[in-house]
């Protein structure tokens, strides 16, 4: 069986141990929860802010078409979204890799459908850089 959704084993236990809320409150659970990240003019805010950022927009237009505008698991045309195969955490700047500076490999096209149940039953790895 190809696993298309991720690259790695492993589940979520709940949706408060993914990088989305790493992003959205703030905390860095990657290496210990008492460690901040800096939210602020030095790093890019929440993650769903960065998803309106010109550079995220183009580079999702990129892979849409890449994939020839199809979910590549169910092949659905509608409600797509490209999804992260892997997050990588750069280390000495404590915060997560920008969405668009990602390698082709690791973003697809996936319906709403089938990223949510995706989500929902594997871990998306987080790699240390």
């Amino acid at each position: 069986m190809i696993r298309r959704f991720h690259i790695g084993n492993g589940r979520y236990k709940s949706l408060r141990h993914t990088r989305f809320k790493t992003y959205t409150y703030g905390r860095n659970s990657f290496e210990n929860n008492q460690e901040e990240l800096l939210i602020g003019p030095k790093t890019h805010g929440t993650y769903g802010t960065l998803l309106f950022d010109k550079r995220w927009q183009q580079r999702r237009l990129e892979i849409l078409i890449r994939d020839g505008n199809r979910c590549v698991i169910c092949e659905n045309s509608n409600s797509l979204q490209v999804h992260h195969r892997q997050y990588h955490f750069i280390k000495a700047l404590k915060q997560f890799k920008s969405p668009w500076d990602y390698e082709d490999q690791l973003l697809i096209t996936l319906c709403e459908k089938c990223h949510s149940r995706g989500h929902g039953k594997f871990k998306v790895p987080t790699i240390a850089i």
